[in-house]
């Protein structure tokens, strides 16, 4: 690879991709009262601030390996600025992953809104739905194996 910078090249700087979701969103979710209890391993009624942000970022990683797993099929994945359509799919499945990490079950309001967005993203994978907000190129405007229709 030749550079055109004279020798001077700035040091390549990779992007940082935005989170689907935020750790604040799953608070906003879990309440602190919830998020306590899932994080407090060993049951002393108190979690650390490192404790309650790698289980929401194990939880982040998660949704958002999810979200572009059904992105990938339309080559969209991951996208730079997520929407909210995108947002409350990836707080779904992340909260889920949260309460459920330790073998314990999700709360039905937690379980199906996670299963509700799965769904979702499988249909969004399919292409039999689209994302709100998202502008599709021209290799994604159909779904995988459509026929082109052209009106004469």
């Amino acid at each position: 690879i030749r550079f055109q910078c004279g020798g001077r090249c700035p040091p390549y700087k990779e992007e940082p991709v935005m989170s689907y979701c935020t750790r604040e969103d799953l608070l906003e979710r879990l309440s602190a009262v919830g998020l306590r209890y899932v994080v407090d391993d060993d049951n002393d009624g108190s979690a650390t601030s490192s404790e309650e942000n790698t289980t929401l970022d194990a939880g982040i990683a998660s949704a958002e390996a999810e979200i572009d797993a059904a992105l990938a099929a339309h080559g969209l994945a991951p996208l730079a600025d997520p929407n909210d359509w995108l947002r409350q799919r990836a707080i779904d499945l992340a909260v889920e992953r949260v309460v459920v990490r330790k073998g314990q079950f999700a709360p039905a309001s937690f379980a199906d809104a996670a299963q509700r967005s799965r769904a979702w993203l499988e249909e969004v994978r399919q292409g039999k739905r689209r994302i709100p907000g998202l502008a599709y190129t021209k290799a994604t405007d159909r779904a995988p194996g459509e026929a082109r229709v052209i009106n004469p």
